[in-house]
């Protein structure tokens, strides 16, 4: 039978079969020990890392949530993911209709200007950042930092909505035009639903990106109450003693929103890298 087995399918699929099978290990085996881990206290971690809590720990539960406050937390970090990605749909596909159909002049230049954007590094704004949102006024305010992620993953967003626009034929844009459809009728209601997945992978990315961001978060947000998740994580690390029960407890809990929004956005990014949104 196994004879049989290696002719029909050959070493090569078993091959394939075993890495995935490793590959799927290495991936879930980091969740497995978090979720395990914030069911015990710091001996049972340190002396029995692997196995399963002798002794549930419901209280590392109630401490991140009543203590620690990180339902708290999760909520500012999606309130600004999910404003920065709002902004990044709306205003990144509106900016990159015009290039990618050539409506405006400079459109290939403004194409290499995004490109230039990936090659800086955000954090060489954190020290201008830092004095403006100081002189005016804008520390521990949702919007400024919404607008500040926003123009942070503007390139990378552009670039990608701008690749697979240009993937879409024209001649939709001339139809709907003929159908007696104005250019901003023809992006929402015609080109917006077509590049659903190249739009969705940029979202996913910026979502992604201000979700897990630490530094300009930790820098420019000082109240407790305005915390991300991030710098409540770092907070709970102290120089003699860290509760690392209730750590994890924190790290399950901040990971539940963006596995949801992954799970629910899944087919839509991985749509979106096959079919032409890094296209150009």
């Amino acid at each position: 039978m196994k004879a049989k087995y290696l002719k029909k399918h050959g070493f090569g699929s078993i091959f394939y079969w075993l890495i995935a099978v490793l590959l799927v290990f290495l991936f879930l085996y980091p969740i497995y020990f978090v979720v395990v881990s914030s069911f015990k206290d710091n001996n049972e971690i340190w002396y029995t890392m692997f196995s399963l809590p002798e002794e549930v720990e419901w209280l590392n539960y109630q401490d991140a949530i009543f203590n620690v406050g990180i339902l708290r937390s999760v909520l500012n970090s999606f309130l600004l993911s999910a404003g920065a990605t709002l902004v990044i749909v709306i205003v990144g596909t509106m900016g990159a209709y015009p290039i990618s159909r050539h409506i405006i002049r400079g459109a290939k230049q403004l194409k290499l200007y995004y490109l230039i954007g990936l090659m800086v590094p955000a954090y060489g704004m954190l020290i201008p950042m830092v004095k403006l949102f100081t002189q005016l006024g804008l520390r521990d305010k949702y919007w400024p930092m919404i607008l500040l992620y926003a123009g942070i993953n503007f390139p990378i967003s552009m670039y990608l909505i701008i690749g697979y626009l240009d993937s879409v034929s024209r001649e939709i844009d001339e139809a709907a035009l003929i159908d007696g459809c104005t250019v901003p009728q023809t992006l929402f209601r015609v080109i917006f639903p077509l590049c659903g997945p190249g739009i969705s992978t940029a979202g996913i990315l910026t979502f992604l990106n201000v979700y897990n961001e630490l530094v300009f978060a930790n820098t420019l947000l000082q109240r407790k109450s305005m915390m991300t998740i991030s710098v409540t994580l770092l907070g709970l690390k102290g120089e003699r003693f860290t509760s690392w029960g209730v750590m994890f407890a924190a790290i399950v809990l901040s990971i539940l929103p963006i596995l949801i929004v992954y799970l629910l956005m899944q087919e839509k990014i991985e749509a979106g890298v096959t079919n032409g949104a890094v296209k150009g």
